[in-house]
């Protein structure tokens, strides 16, 4: 139970605003939209109830490669926006971290 607690809190916030927009507006989709979130979250804090505790595991060592293919993707994408100078600087930093992928992979 003690997962699920910031969920819960989550749901009573969201329902302490859901009576506050009954109170003020008269707008039905508002009034609708938001229990429904409450509904979504009282679920999440429900799953998160039955959750067993996590197994203490060794965690990964991770690269900077990820990182920098991470940013090397976001730049491609507002490339689509920004222009063809940004795509290029991603496409750039793309084979860099595929690079060092790879030289972290196989040394």
């Amino acid at each position: 139970m003690r997962n699920a607690a910031p969920a819960l809190a989550w749901a009573a916030l969201l329902g302490a605003l859901a009576l506050m927009l009954v109170l003020w507006t008269g707008d039905l989709v508002a009034i609708a939209l938001l229990p429904g979130a409450i509904l979504v979250v009282l679920v999440v804090a429900l799953g998160a109830a039955r959750a067993r505790e996590p197994r203490e595991e060794r965690v990964p060592e991770a690269g900077a490669s990820a990182i920098l293919g991470a940013g090397a993707l976001a730049l491609l994408a507002i490339g689509a926006v920004a222009g063809l100078w940004a795509a290029l600087i991603g496409a750039g930093l793309l084979v860099l971290a595929l690079i060092a992928a790879i030289r972290e992979r196989w040394g």
